[in-house]
């Protein structure tokens, strides 16, 4: 039995923070792929090709388990796993959610389960904080408790354009979300965030990057004095001289995104080059759908 799937990574959240009574974000999928090949034989139980990826074995144990009182064969399955994953780790880019959410996919897909997005989610957050990379469209997702998510929009067309930097440095999401200061923190931010998530949320319902934009901004900038990126307003003053409509973040991660119009990509990609040579550059990226593709 084989099965295959595809997820995007992503440029960090579009806005992150305490609405009502949970802390949520808002996904940003790009088109920055991981993959993943299965081949299941009945066998012993053994997971071959995830010998550097704890996570992703534990979710498909996990999968696996839940399966089992269906099909009493699933535990003691074979399974050999072959990962394609171009995104750097501990960066905000969602690349341990994607491991799990690719691989996890292609095993259902491989055994005949329907893995809804809830499903998925539920599985994933047993092992960590879990990007909602994994619902289709931008997606709004409690990535700490994985109770709670709805799609709110799609991507505009034409497509919105991110340079994609890494600020510098890595952080462990897991120990990130144990932080015991982080609940004041949010309870602090929280008007901000309301007013961050609407502009997000109307930018989406009218296809108007700018107004994504703007919100995501006003996130990222209250995401300062949770997780500090150094320069964060040099860059967002400079590059929206030079035409850029603002900036995302990964609100427990390094990764910056600047949003601008095509025409800007390589005026823009310029000034920091000159002017921010701490910062890696990453790539151009664009805003994609969410969800899994087969």
């Amino acid at each position: 039995m084989q099965g295959f799937a595809r997820v995007p990574g992503t440029c960090g959240e579009l806005a992150q923070g305490l609405i009502g009574d949970r802390i949520l974000h808002i996904t940003c999928p790009i088109d920055a792929w991981v993959t993943a090949e299965v081949m299941a034989r009945p066998g012993n139980g053994r997971i071959s090709g995830l010998d550097n990826k704890p996570k992703t074995e534990q979710a498909l144990r996990q999968l696996l388990r839940q399966h089992a009182t269906q099909d009493k064969l699933s535990e003691t399955l074979d399974l050999t796993v072959t990962l394609t994953n171009p995104l750097p780790g501990g960066k905000g880019l969602a690349s341990s959610s994607a491991d799990i959410c690719a691989a996890c996919s292609a095993v259902a897909s491989a055994l005949g389960i329907v893995l809804s997005p809830e499903l998925l989610g539920a599985i994933a957050v047993t092992v960590e904080p879990t990007d909602g990379l994994f619902y289709p469209g931008i997606a709004i997702y409690d990535h700490r408790g994985g109770t709670w998510g709805k799609v709110i929009g799609y991507p505009p067309t034409p497509p919105l354009h991110i340079l994609v930097y890494d600020s510098g440095g890595t952080v462990d999401t897991t120990l990130f979300n144990r932080r015991p200061d982080l609940p004041s923190l949010h309870r602090a931010n929280a008007p901000v965030m309301r007013e961050a998530f609407r502009h997000v949320v109307r930018g989406l319902r009218q296809g108007n990057g700018k107004e994504i934009a703007r919100g995501a901004t006003i996130s990222a900038l209250a995401n300062q004095r949770i997780l500090m990126k150094t320069d964060l307003q040099e860059v967002i003053a400079g590059t929206a001289e030079l035409g850029a409509w603002g900036v995302n973040v990964a609100h427990s991660g390094t990764v910056v995104g600047i949003w601008l119009p095509e025409e800007r990509i390589d005026t823009i990609r310029r000034w920091m080059e000159i002017e921010r040579t701490g910062w890696a550059f990453l790539g151009v990226h664009r805003l994609v759908s969410g969800g899994v593709r087969a």
